[in-house]
């Protein structure tokens, strides 16, 4: 199995060109100009969707300059509007959304390793979490190994304190970085695979955001910045440049940022702040955008000129001619793979290698089917590996059923999730993967086309294609999984002194299979004996149950899975991430979860829930005995409340879900009748009704980050406290990433708050958990992060949660 770097996100670029049957003459030529320039630009940021997908398409498609997004982290810490993945699962699925987007807007994707903690209010405590030392050896690196010519940061690397930490931290980092990548004493490991690399200029990206409002932004005073239209029309294109961004831009899906596309001339602007200050107002002033060999240049700039928009195909030779002279400069430059895919896509030259199976094991034979399509004018001859060859006439195909069996390799997985993080950083230590968006275990076919005397090699990666009915074909990457995986219903069980069943599904990706499926954990529990199951299909499942029980009260362990078949032993799970807008991803991790045994009081309650975005609560609830039902609000009966005791809104669902502004009444008329409301955190934009309690209640953005921060009880002897569970100091211990966000600002008399605390340095603040009465019934608003709390199964939030659902007897 062929281990394939996606280095610069190149590989993915030749993918789809490979595979497409509908890219136009006018692109073609868009890539060219792109190939004809030789200058990087980097623009650096923190998260995914924060960079600004205006310039880099201006840059791509304007300048026609390579441009690559550094984005610090894979947006690990975030919320999710689209699933419930968080945490690694969450990185991966917006990882996958950046790269999406990149494909619209033609910019590469880069990273560091940096893991994404959460929200941190200043830079300081951001660089602490993180090692400053090691993040800004990444962007060193990133600089050395990408050599921009110009970094554009979008934000300002003097606002500590007045933004998102890792926002601020991200432009201090560049600026550091500017200087560092060429000073050869700087990270001087890094030079055995790079050179210091000095860029010329620096800028940042400032925004209407960055004064409050656009008002505010159009009112002041601008000398000194670079404007940039970034609204500009491609009539070869057939649209603007924020078109296109606005596009990229809503790639970002699980954050929210689906957006309507955008048209007409519009102003960015950078202000300088460091290294070679332009003269004009043209931020490439002095820059040569040109490569420095000469012939080289001459070749690329006769292609363009020579370029016939109604016959692409009579580019060839032009192409072959600078790919012969790249390829004798230097045999690793990228842009090797920019014209091999220019090649491809002018001679309209197609291949797939597919097969129908998603998934497949070591040493598997599966079926596949080869095709490849010579749409250009002339004959072509084709090697295979094996040193096979194949004439396939112009205007022909060649198509081939093979049977292709599987080597022992790899695990297809993503190569940063290999490891746990450690110290908010994701571990890999081969600097020839740090950074890169992604590397593919891919199972590859090694082809080599003959154009006349030039050889040029490709490398077909093996993917699954289907045929829906209502859509047409589908492509998903093929991965390479265990024989058998087995994964728990969730992380974290919780028990409360008595046994349990704990299910575990088992999945064998062999036919007529047998395997023997144990629970391993710790002396505290017991844990009922190892079971026999048998197979018979290809991705068969069977869900197996075994009684886990507690030995001691404070009994807490891991409880892993182990499969035994045929002398070998599989531990692993097998986790997926798969949403129409992004190429189906896995995780393959250890088949884990977390036992722990509490001294738990659980209410007796008739509970119904409202889901907003993200949120994964009712099935912990459910987990630990809690009968839960989830109401459908699209198909709304009033009556329906009379059977419950407690109605729970999950997080955002003010923000989410359109009809609680029509059905918001009925739910107060519930409180008003005895019932209990809990209402968890809604952001303060985006609100889809301000009634979001049955009395006045504003909230702002507040939040406490610091996951440690001490909380103060204002009404110790309150039920909420005391009832059924008592709640001490020691609750609020271990829990993870923050205390909460998105607080109560300012709230109605009859509102009392019950929790008071603050980030370092910063004034207490009661907005985290309100109880209110109303009529018979009583109102909770909760800015705490039970649905990080709850799943992550720290032992105080569910106490405290079970308290506030006791409020409802």
């Amino acid at each position: 199995m062929n281990k394939i770097l996606i280095a610069a996100g190149l590989f993915i670029s030749l993918l789809c060109s490979a595979q497409s049957a509908s890219y136009s003459s006018s692109e073609i030529y868009d890539d060219l100009l792109r190939l004809q320039n030789k200058t990087t630009v980097m623009y650096v940021a923190a998260h995914p969707d924060d960079e600004n997908t205006r310039i880099i398409s201006w840059l791509t498609h304007e300048k026609h300059v390579d441009a690559v997004y550094l984005s610090l982290t894979r947006g690990d810490g975030g919320q999710n509007l689209i699933g419930t993945e968080k945490g690694e699962l969450l990185g991966l699925l917006r990882t996958q959304e950046l790269l999406e987007a990149r494909k619209i807007d033609k910019g590469r994707q880069w990273f560091t390793r940096a893991l994404d903690f959460g929200y941190s209010k200043t830079a300081t405590e951001t660089l602490k979490f993180w090692d400053k030392q090691q993040i800004l050896g990444d962007v060193v690196w990133a600089i050395r190994k990408n050599r921009p010519e110009i970094i554009i940061t979008r934000f300002d690397p003097n606002s500590n304190g007045e933004t998102h930490g890792h926002h601020t931290a991200s432009a201090i980092l560049a600026m550091e970085a500017f200087d560092l990548a060429a000073d050869p004493k700087a990270f001087p490991e890094q030079l055995k695979f790079v050179k210091v690399w000095q860029p010329k200029r620096l800028f940042y990206n400032t925004s209407w955001w960055f004064f409050g409002s656009k008002e505010n932004f159009d009112k002041s005073d601008k000398t000194g910045l670079f404007p940039i239209n970034v609204g500009t029309y491609y009539p070869t294109l057939g649209i603007s440049n924020n078109e296109i961004s606005s596009k990229a831009r809503s790639k970002h899906a699980c954050q929210g940022f689906g957006t309507a596309l955008e048209r007409g001339s519009d102003l960015e602007y950078l202000k300088f702040l460091k290294g070679d200050q332009p003269k004009t107002n043209d931020i490439f002033d002095g820059i040569n955008l040109k490569s420095e060999n000469a012939t080289i240049q001459k070749q690329l700039d006769l292609a363009v000129s020579e370029y016939q928009f109604s016959n692409p195909k009579l580019s060839l030779q032009r192409l072959i001619q600078v790919y012969e002279s790249i390829k004798k400069e230097n045999p690793k430059d990228p842009k090797l793979a920019e014209v091999k895919d220019l090649i491809l896509k002018t001679q309209g030259i197609y291949f797939e290698w597919t097969t129908e199976k998603a998934l497949g094991t070591s040493g598997e034979e599966i079926p596949t089917r080869l095709e490849i399509a010579n749409r250009s004018s002339q004959d072509l001859m084709v090697k295979f590996s094996g040193n096979t060859s194949e004439k396939i006439l112009a205007n022909e195909s060649f198509k081939e059923n093979q049977k292709f069996k599987i080597a022992n390799g790899k695990y297809s997985n993503p190569y940063w999730m290999e490891k746990m993080p450690k110290n908010n950083l994701y571990i890999n230590e081969n600097p020839a993967e740090i950074g890169l968006p992604e590397i593919s275990n891919a199972i590859t076919k090694k082809v080599t086309f003959n154009f006349g005397s030039t050889k040029i090699d490709f490398d077909i990666p093996l993917q699954q294609k289907t045929v829906d009915p209502s859509i047409g074909e589908l492509y998903q990457p093929f991965y390479t999984v265990p024989t058998f995986v087995a994964s728990f219903e969730q992380e974290n069980f919780i028990f409360s002194n008595q046994p349990k069943q704990i299910a575990v599904e088992v999945q064998s990706f062999t036919g007529n299979s047998t395997a023997t499926v144990s629970l391993k954990g710790s002396k505290d529990w017991k844990i009922s004996p190892s079971q026999r199951v048998n197979f018979k299909e290809i991705g068969e499942k069977q869900k197996l149950y075994f009684q886990v029980e507690p030995l001691s009260k404070n009994a807490n362990s891991t409880l892993e899975t182990i499969i035994q078949s045929e002398g070998k032993n599989y531990d692993q799970a097998l986790q997926l991430v798969e949403y129409p807008h992004i190429d189906r991803q896995i995780w393959i991790k250890k088949s884990q979860a977390k036992i722990q045994n509490l001294d738990l009081k659980i209410p007796a309650l008739r509970i119904a829930y409202i889901k907003g975005s993200g949120d994964d609560i009712p099935s912990f609830l459910g987990a630990i005995g809690l009968k839960v039902q989830e109401l459908d609000i699209k198909n709304w009966n009033i009556s329906q409340l009379k059977s419950y005791d407690v109605i729970i809104l999950g997080i955002r669902a003010f923000n989410t879900q359109p009809e609680l502004a029509m059905i918001n009444q009925d739910l107060w008329k519930f409180v008003e009748n005895g019932g209990l409301v809990i209402n968890q955190y809604n952001t303060n934009r985006g609100l889809l009704t301000n009634d979001i309690a049955p009395f006045p209640l504003k909230l702002g953005s507040s939040r406490i980050s610091e996951e440690d921060a001490k909380l103060k009880m204002l009404i110790p002897n309150h039920p909420v406290f005391t009832t059924p569970n008592k709640i001490t100091n020691l609750d609020f211990e271990n829990w993870v990433q923050e205390r909460g966000l998105y607080f109560a600002d300012s709230w109605d008399g009859k509102m009392i708050p019950l929790l008071e605390g603050n980030d370092t340095g910063e004034a207490p603040n009661k907005g985290s958990l309100l109880v209110g009465n109303y009529g018979k019934g009583m109102y909770v608003y909760t800015g705490l992060s039970f649905f990080r709390e709850l799943p992550a199964g720290v032992t105080g939030a569910y106490k405290l949660f079970m308290n506030i659902l006791a409020l409802g007897q």
